[in-house]
């Protein structure tokens, strides 16, 4: 797995480069393309609907389907982004449930409660249903 951000340090405004690391162009490079690399995009019908074909033509020479690795790569690299924060928040709310659940018959808890007894009459605070 390559690294999500670029995270090269500045020196000069003491900050970190947050980039997603493939798109970042101060700080990675694209490799040279081979002059009888083909391009391969997957082609598509109707913007969304795959056909199963990829393009054929030479990468150098297809300017319709520019980067396309990149940018597919970076697509996926955001939803890894998304899925981490969805799975922190995830853990966060794991971690309060499980907080209130230790808290939930503890001692305090019980010491704090208190009952009302609204009819002075009323001895016994159960209902009918437990006697």
């Amino acid at each position: 797995a390559t690294r999500l951000f670029c995270d090269v340090y500045n020196p000069q405004s003491k900050t970190y480069c947050k980039r997603l690391q493939v798109l970042c162009p101060e700080h990675s490079r694209d490799p040279k393309v081979p002059a009888d690399e083909v391009c391969g995009c997957p082609l598509v019908r109707d913007v969304f609907e795959l056909t199963g074909d990829f393009c054929r033509l030479p990468k150098r020479q297809c300017n319709r389907h520019y980067c396309w690795e990149k940018l597919r790569r970076a697509e996926v690299d955001l939803e890894r982004v998304r899925v981490w924060y969805k799975l922190d928040e995830l853990f966060e709310q794991e971690r309060n449930v499980r907080t209130a659940m230790t808290n939930r018959a503890g001692l305090l808890a019980l010491m704090l409660h208190q009952t009302i007894q609204h009819d002075p009459l009323t001895t016994d605070l159960r209902s009918s249903a437990d006697r």
